[in-house]
């Protein structure tokens, strides 16, 4: 067994052990979904006034459930950023970094310290090429960049002319296979930051063409045309866990570090929409939730009523509000905000391990397929949470 596959079957125990903690619906559920499983857990969550953000909060959790402060190394602990694989040029002129943010150039800038160098590369998903862009402009190797958006491509391909570097673009819908030659005539494929179903293929589609190397940092493993996940290796294959497109975005899904106004708002919209959820419930006697489509969000500052109001509008029950006022129902959605925000905070504590599950998932694949595969970070958090890379070589 590979150090990959003790890994992962460490992290499957542990995550199946105590599925009912992170994998359930966080809306369409009135009550604590694990109250009968976890009854010391729940009267813990049900206390009046507790501050989930404090320091005291996990120390009692882990008081009542110890088995959640787990031994296991979940962290990542391949830390790639320790070990770059190139030192990249000191004074890189400003010219080169033109109309990229500076957080995402630093992505960019990290992303190819630790790629290895090669003979060509294929940038995967290239959007205006900023990936490629700086590996031609290290390397002077040839970069194909491929963008499914052809103004994307245009605007790459005068950026590159611009910059008199070896770097094209081709015009390519990568779900549809059209990538293929390219990947079938190149030395390294690199993807930062590729979503779901893009990366899925990429690395399906590397396989398949035998492209010598891979360097991916994987994102937003929901975003996926798939109702559930559907495993890479044959040892994830044979693990028990089901796991829904609700629970991949959980593997994403980092504690809030948006601004204090865009907190306040999230917060109220949340609380608008569990208190109209309530008050559907009640009108239509049905107890079951009801999506509503996304609003904008100077409509919030009209109040829950506004609120209700063109929700039902949304929905078609306009003719109900005679029946069932809208009082009462905001106090009932703040409630439910601070109980929906408990049971986050346990969920939370699943988070790195699920990412870390799916990132060994694909480990584990390349490795079937014959090659020698790293994973670790390439920076640190703060640059950004989605700091995984997978690279691998023939």
């Amino acid at each position: 067994m590979t150090t990959f596959q003790h890994r992962f079957q460490a992290l499957d125990t542990w995550l199946k052990a105590h599925t009912r903690l992170w994998q359930f619906d966080t809306f369409t559920r009135l009550d604590n979904p694990w109250k009968n499983a976890y009854p010391e857990l729940a009267a813990l969550l049900a206390r009046e006034n507790l501050e989930i953000e404090s320091e005291d909060f996990y120390a009692e959790v882990f008081r009542v459930c110890p088995d959640l402060k787990t031994t296991l190394n979940f962290s990542k602990s391949d830390l790639l950023e320790q070990s770059p694989q190139r030192t990249l040029t000191d004074d890189l002129p400003s010219y080169v970094s033109v109309g990229i943010k500076g957080r995402k150039w630093s992505q960019i800038q990290a992303f190819v310290a630790h790629t290895p160098k090669a003979n060509s590369y294929v940038e995967w998903c290239a959007g205006k090429g900023h990936l490629g862009k700086l590996l031609a402009f290290e390397d002077d190797k040839p970069v194909h960049s491929l963008e499914w958006q052809e103004t994307l491509c245009e605007a790459g391909e005068q950026e590159a002319k611009r910059l008199k570097i070896p770097q094209t673009f081709i015009h390519a819908d990568v779900l549809k296979g059209e990538s293929r030659p390219a990947l079938a005539n190149t030395h390294c494929a690199v993807a930062l930051h590729a979503c779901g179903d893009l990366h899925r293929e990429l690395i399906k589609q590397a396989v398949a063409a035998n492209t010598a190397m891979l360097c991916i940092s994987p994102c937003c493993y929901h975003l996926t045309k798939d109702s559930h996940y559907r495993p890479f290796s044959k040892t994830a294959q044979q693990s028990g866990l089901n796991l829904r497109q609700a629970d991949l975005k959980l593997a994403v899904k980092e504690v809030a570090t948006a601004g204090a106004r865009e907190q306040r708002l999230k917060q109220l919209e949340l609380t608008y929409r569990l208190g109209f959820d309530a008050w559907q419930r009640s009108a239509r006697q049905q107890d079951e939730y009801l999506t509503v489509p996304s609003i904008q969000k100077a409509l919030l500052k009209q109040g829950f009523a506004v609120f209700c109001q063109w929700a039902t509008e949304q929905k078609n029950l306009t003719d109900l509000i005679a029946h069932t006022p809208f009082e009462n129902f905001e106090a009932i959605g703040q409630s439910r905000y601070q109980q929906i925000q408990k049971l986050e905070a346990i969920s939370q504590l699943f988070r790195s391990a699920l990412e870390h599950w799916l990132v060994l998932d694909r480990a584990m694949y390349l490795e079937e397929h014959g090659y020698q595969v790293d994973i670790g970070t390439f920076c640190g958090k703060a640059l950004t949470p989605r700091n995984w890379m997978i690279r691998a070589g023939r």
